[in-house]
């Protein structure tokens, strides 16, 4: 799940949340704060605490982006007594809770309790991923109609060809790299599921870098300087 700096609220008051929207869009693209899904049609404007629950409407530190799958999903179920357990992409380490091998979400767990003894991340963790339906597998047999998984698995193919093509050219000259580079930061930016493309690009650090600065948002906190995911659970102050 790909952490997100939203920064300061760049509005001082919105008349409905909806209004959020541009700002969303322009600070973290158009990506669900949880699967990483692009949202190609009716982007929802997402609440942390629930409005249900008295979760403020408008306000910046309470607003993400979501798909209509893990929004569903999610539903009310966030209250201001369980807010904090969970894991908030624009709050916590996301990225070292989570791992995408295969193309497939799973919870860090060895990492996280070696990280977290108590085991309180971990729970976090479990929660978030249960919450949002990550791991989901439909059966459209019987009505499911999440894409999610196949949308993700698309996107894994896609990244695995990138790094055939990458590989071919990457001690070609600059001109070549760059043109490829760009292209697959298109296709990238196209399918979204930003923590697949970092996961099949893990050892070429100028294709972590590249996707880490064109997908607006991401909170560079949690990378080092090569563009791996830094072993820590907050930022470091």
């Amino acid at each position: 799940m790909r952490p997100v700096d939203k920064g300061e609220s760049p509005y001082d008051t919105i008349k409905e949340y909806q209004d959020a929207l541009p700002y969303l869009e322009k600070k973290i693209g158009l990506y669900c704060s949880y699967c990483e899904m692009p949202i190609n049609h009716i982007p929802e404007v997402e609440h942390i605490i629930s409005r249900k629950h008295g979760g403020n409407e408008t306000a910046w530190s309470n607003l993400l982006l979501g798909c209509k799958y893990c929004n569903s999903r999610k539903g009310a179920k966030t209250t201001p007594q369980n807010v904090g357990a969970y894991l908030w992409p624009d709050m916590d380490n996301t990225a070292v809770a989570f791992s995408y091998a295969n193309g497939i979400p799973v919870i860090n767990e060895d990492t996280l309790r070696k990280l977290d003894p108590t085991g309180i991340y971990y729970e976090k963790a479990k929660n978030t991923y249960e919450m949002a339906g990550l791991g989901n597998v439909p059966d459209f047999q019987k009505g499911d109609k999440d894409r999610r998984a196949l949308s993700r698995n698309a996107s894994y193919h896609r990244a695995l060809e990138s790094l055939k093509s990458w590989s071919h050219i990457k001690d070609a000259p600059e001109l070549f790299k760059n043109d490829m580079k760009k292209q697959i930061m298109m296709t990238a930016l196209a399918d979204g599921f930003f923590s697949i493309w970092m996961t099949v690009f893990i050892d070429e650090p100028q294709i972590l870098l590249a996707l880490m600065e064109n997908f607006s948002g991401t909170n560079r906190a949690y990378y080092d300087e090569d563009g791996k995911i830094k072993q820590i659970l907050k930022k470091e102050e």
